[in-house]
């Protein structure tokens, strides 16, 4: 029992980190302009070795279609391997951390809790993913 639980935290763990990881390369993809704008505040040094704006923006499209694809790729993998219900954990993973990613897009900065709205948005996205934890070690061992 004891074992079953402590696989279950590390997978949650490394499901959290590939899922978290997985959906802010295509969010943030989503919004070239606001990335651009943050690298230009940053380091407008890049800008002028890279090239245009317009060839930002075209890579980002074709890296968010590459995120997009690895997204569906992952959700495939984890239901052929395991089941819905560890796809479920992912998405509820994913559905927790999106406001805080969108944050980070419009302020150009990591998320800082103390300057967040403390809404109810703020106390579901940060309630979210640990409710995965439960459903995952059901998911594993009762499903």
């Amino acid at each position: 029992m004891i074992v079953h639980i402590l696989i279950s935290v590390a997978f949650f763990l490394v499901l959290m980190y590939l899922s978290v990881n997985l959906l802010g390369l295509f969010v943030r993809g989503l919004f070239p302009q606001q990335e651009l704008n943050r690298i230009k505040k940053e380091a407008p040094q890049f800008i002028t070795i890279a090239g245009s704006d317009e060839k930002y923006i075209h890579q980002q499209k074709r890296t968010t279609v590459i995120a997009l694809v690895l997204n569906i790729a992952f959700f495939c993998l984890l239901f052929r391997i395991w089941n819905i219900g560890v796809v479920a954990v992912v998405v509820v993973i994913m559905a927790g951390r999106l406001p805080d990613l969108l944050w980070d897009i419009k302020h150009g900065r990591r998320t800082e809790p103390r300057l967040m709205k403390r809404d109810f948005l703020y106390y579901a996205s940060s309630f979210l993913p640990w409710l995965g934890l439960p459903v995952l070690y059901y998911s594993l061992y009762y499903f």
